[in-house]
């Protein structure tokens, strides 16, 4: 169901689409969304949220603010029988896929609803860059990150072009909450890994770093928030080092195509890392 989208919003043709993906996220989404709106451009953009099916408060507040800023944001409710499941298990990905489908901007950001911007002219500095290096196909940047105690610290990046040489043996950069990347996703949606692998982020980038060059910037523009029941943190140490053995396979089999890549982009180490975990039972 679409909450806001029945009629065309004012902003017709947005440069920059920002995706955020949302469930269960009461107490941190209006943080999330004020942070994105608070961005100051030379040029439109839309936010498309996404709502899961959440059962807290997280949906009333998503169309309060789809009410208040019908010209910026375009609020997507989930049906939860539409839910995708990977390995078994109940994902959002149809959410994540969907939100990336609905984008009209020439340019994509992500943002969780539980993390959120913290430099206003971060879309702004991102444009201008993909713009002036048409060779790149996505830029991040630093972060701040909070640690399970709740203290944090600042992830810094170097302003860096990574080439595609580099990048082949390379598996992530950055957080994706920092990330602009061309909206250049045809390939992909169509590519059977979307419905496989239990990281979407490490696909995209996987995707993008064979799309062209990956830059770094320096500027801190986002908060990345603790989240104790993660894909990471919820799997035990044996599932996760199966699961990321498992996706650098399908990287190979879907994506690069290249043994060279996937012997030395740390496929090579989650599979030892499995084994191990194996032998231990």
């Amino acid at each position: 169901m679409i909450t806001n989208d029945s009629a065309l919003p004012i902003i017709s043709s947005p440069l920059v689409s920002i995706c955020v993906q949302t469930f269960q996220h009461e107490e941190y989404i209006a943080q999330c969304l004020d942070s994105l709106l608070s961005q100051k451009t030379e040029f439109d953009f839309e936010i498309i949220v996404g709502e899961d099916g959440s059962v807290d408060r997280t949906g009333e507040i998503c169309e309060i603010y789809a009410k208040k800023y019908p010209e910026t944001i375009r609020l997507f409710k989930r049906d939860p029988n539409n839910k995708i499941f990977i390995r078994g298990k109940k994902t959002g990905r149809f959410n994540f896929l969907e939100n990336l489908k609905a984008a009209r901007g020439k340019f994509i950001c992500l943002c969780d609803g539980d993390d959120y911007w913290i430099d206003n002219e971060k879309l702004q500095k991102q444009y201008q860059f993909l713009n002036e290096n048409p060779e790149v196909s996505l830029v991040y940047s630093s972060y701040i990150h909070q640690r399970q105690n709740l203290s944090s610290f600042v992830e810094a990046v170097q302003d860096r072009i990574f080439e595609p040489e580099v990048l082949k043996t390379i598996h992530y950069l950055g957080h994706v909450s920092t990330w602009m990347f061309r909206n250049d996703l045809k390939s992909l949606m169509s590519n059977p890994i979307i419905y496989k692998a239990f990281a979407m982020d490490m696909v995209l980038f996987s995707y993008f770093k064979i799309k062209g060059k990956i830059a770094g910037q320096s500027f801190t523009s986002s908060f990345y928030r603790y989240n104790s029941s993660g894909i990471f943190r919820s799997k035990k140490k044996q599932e996760t080092a199966r699961d990321f053995a498992m996706i650098h396979f399908y990287f190979f089999r879907y994506i690069h195509f290249s043994m060279y890549t996937f012997l030395t982009s740390g496929s090579g180490y989650f599979f030892k890392k499995y084994i191990k975990s194996l032998l231990r039972i």
